[in-house]
């Protein structure tokens, strides 16, 4: 006599999303909805041209030519806020580095006396 291996049935178990909180059917090791496992596109909202003030603090170190531990030391900020800050800057106003900036403050420095010209600049 041959017997007959019938497949075995695999039922689609209910599930809530943990990302959405909708509810799924789930077959298998599925534990996310098909919607939240797709990618979001990411709209990024443009940056502001006008810099904070703390932005502002640090432009005007840079123009001391104070290094990144300097700036940090001084503000009472850790080496890597400061780097974060100048890749903001940088985006901002559209600069590629710190000789860049420095020029840009040069440059605004009549327009702006929130940034105060190093002593060693003052005549």
């Amino acid at each position: 006599m041959i017997r007959s291996i019938s497949e075995p049935t695999v039922i689609a178990m209910p599930r809530n999303c943990p990302r959405c909180g909708l509810e799924f059917r789930s077959v298998g090791s599925e534990r996310v909805c098909r919607d939240c496992r797709k990618p979001k596109i990411r709209v990024r909202k443009p940056l502001s041209h006008t810099l904070s003030l703390r932005e502002k603090q640090i432009v005007a170190l840079i123009l001391q030519a104070k290094a990144n531990k300097e700036i940090a030391w001084e503000l009472h900020l850790t080496e890597g806020t400061i780097k974060e800050y100048l890749n903001r800057i940088f985006r901002k106003l559209g600069v590629r580095n710190r000789t860049d900036l420095a020029i840009w403050a040069l440059t605004k420095q009549p327009t702006d006396p929130v940034l105060p010209l190093p002593p060693a600049l003052v005549a």
